[in-house]
């Protein structure tokens, strides 16, 4: 075994498996290599498997008494394993695009792209996957539907892809259109598709070593983060493979992922990424492209890195908290631009007194979270922080009560944000309008006198109004409406409300709210949450705009056919 090129990995899974056999153990290693394409420190995980529940990726015996490796049918992805190495299951061809590639000095042709689980099934949207056709096999066309018999699953960095290999079946079920979509062409930054394999040309503005830790403990992988870009727009890059390109540098990218971290697309490079130096005397200098780093607040997104931005601080305060007995500090507040609001917060003290505020700053290289959708800036070090003498926008503007306005479409389009005003016709009042009740521990409105966390409890009275607002039959959201603009706008204080619901009743005086509201137009100031399950408004003021209502009534009829 000294000899072997595997010996460090067969000891490493004979340590695991102290049952196995180190000649068997090196032919798996061999089998991965030689017919995978897969190397020795990818397969680890899937060989240490095998030999654990007893066979060998080929469906040999490694162990007295087992039985060969039998084919696995399945009908989604979910039901597969990274250790599964004869599945058969039905996909359709959702991309497929021919390479080129070097492997072990040979230049091989392969094929790479997109597959999607249910083909049958047009109801229920599918799980796609990515895979590699290392024949390339000529049934496989974009748009076909396929039955892959005798596949493998392989698993990197977490993320699972089929193989197809050289023995594999394909049979088709469903001709497709047979159209490629050749990697080498380049696109541009902004027309790049969620998901797939792209060729990009474009400028590196940042660039920095990073680590990745492991879920399971085993260790952190070295990887490059940085930016490129292009005329269009910039993205983020993560290189598993070293990255030894200046900043400044033009490059041509050939086969990188689009992948999403959180609500952020970013390029992904790995193995097969061919990168090169690129000459285009007409492209974009750096200085030219770095000023499309600056973001406004509007424009942030959760999972962003490496964000430049100027903003001004309207509060800032600071706070400790104890993490493994060790006492730390984080600093954090609200900031806005003229695009909006949101919060920020820092893990180094920054050169700011609570009394220069408020102040403005601009911000390079942060990164960004989203809590309940809101955009929050995290500053990992105060050099990400650069103290303005004055904002590069109107100073007369007063930013702690600016509210930009937004159409409902783009409200409901586009991500949660704070300080929005948008407008609106109220279509519903909803029934559990007026007096409610809150959870003493969280603010939850109680249901049937208990909180779904924290139990039965007497609870803390409140007044809400829950709207349904819509712009012309084209956006629709939900208005949570607090306590103090739903007393202004009902023209009444708390005590005068109270005698109201006691004359009327509940269900009347949700009525009664109704004849005010429906069919109104109304200006709805607040911060808006959206989500898979919609856009709901969180408003703290709602004014109503002056119209004939009869006339108003009398064309809604028409527009919807009641009339």
């Amino acid at each position: 075994m000294s000899n072997d090129k595997y010996a460090d990995y067969i000891a490493a899974v004979v340590k695991e498996c102290p049952d196995a056999k180190p000649d068997e153990i090196s032919e798996a290693f061999k089998k991965y290599e030689e017919e995978f394409y897969i190397p020795p420190q990818d397969a680890m995980r899937s060989v240490v498997r095998r030999f654990q529940s007893g066979t060998s990726p080929g469906g040999s015996t490694s162990k007295a008494g087992t039985p060969a490796t039998v084919t696995k049918k399945v009908s989604t992805f979910t039901e597969m394993s990274g250790s599964d190495r004869d599945v058969e299951i039905e996909v359709s061809i959702v991309t497929h695009n021919i390479r080129d590639q070097l492997i072990r000095g040979e230049e091989k042709q392969i094929a790479f792209g997109m597959l999607e689980d249910k083909p049958w099934d047009e109801n229920t949207p599918g799980t796609r996957w990515d895979y590699k056709d290392w024949g390339p096999n000529p049934e496989l066309k974009a748009g076909s539907i396929v039955r892959i018999e005798g596949a493998s699953v392989n698993e990197y960095n977490g993320k699972m892809s089929l193989n197809i290999n050289q023995s594999t079946r394909v049979v088709v079920l469903k001709e497709g259109a047979g159209t490629t979509l050749s990697p080498n062409e380049p696109v541009d930054i902004t027309a790049l598709p969620s998901d797939g394999y792209v060729c990009v040309v474009g400028r590196v503005l940042t660039s920095r070593p990073d680590q990745i830790h492991r879920k399971d403990g085993s260790g952190s992988i070295d990887v490059v983060r940085g930016r490129v870009a292009d005329a269009s727009g910039t993205i983020g890059f993560l290189s598993w493979e070293p990255f030894e390109h200046e900043i400044g540098t033009l490059l041509k990218i050939d086969g990188a992922q689009v992948r999403s971290f959180r609500d952020t697309p970013e390029l992904n490079f790995g193995r097969t990424t061919q990168i090169e130096v690129f000459h285009d005397a007409q492209f974009a200098d750096l200085d030219t492209l770095a000023g499309q780093t600056v973001q406004t607040i509007s424009q942030l997104r959760d999972g962003s890195r490496d964000v430049d931005a100027v903003v001004q601080i309207l509060e800032w305060t600071k706070r400790s908290f104890t993490r493994e007995g060790v006492e730390k500090f984080l600093w954090s507040g609200q900031i806005a631009d003229p695009s909006g609001r949101c919060r920020m917060s820092a893990w180094e003290e920054l050169p700011i007194k609570e009394s220069d505020l408020p102040i403005t700053v601009k911000l390079k290289g942060v990164r960004v979270r989203a809590w309940q959708g809101i955009p929050d800036i995290t500053v990992d070090t105060s050099a990400q922080v650069e103290l303005l003498e004055r904002p590069p926008w109107d100073e007369d503007v007063d930013l702690a009560n600016h509210a930009v306005d937004v159409s409902l479409s783009d409200v409901v389009a586009g991500p949660s944000r704070v300080g929005l005003e948008t407008q609106g016709l109220v279509v519903s009042v909803r029934e559990d309008s007026g007096f409610i009740r809150r959870c003493t521990e969280c603010r939850r409105v109680l249901r049937d006198g208990a909180c779904f966390d924290h139990g039965a409890n007497e609870g803390t009275e409140d007044v809400r109004l829950r709207l349904v607002v819509d712009q012309g039959g084209s956006a629709t959201a939900a208005v949570l409406v607090n306590k103090e603009a739903s007393l202004t706008v009902l023209g009444m204080d708390e005590s005068t409300m109270k005698s109201k619901v006691e004359e009327l009743g509940t269900t009347e005086f949700v009525q009664h709210v109704r004849e005010r509201l429906l069919g109104r137009q109304v200006t709805v100031n607040g911060r808006s949450i959206v989500d898979e399950q919609g856009a709901m408004i969180l408003a703290d003021k709602l004014g109503i705009a002056e119209s004939d209502v009869q006339l108003r009534a009398t064309e809604l009829r028409t527009q919807w056919g009641w009339a």
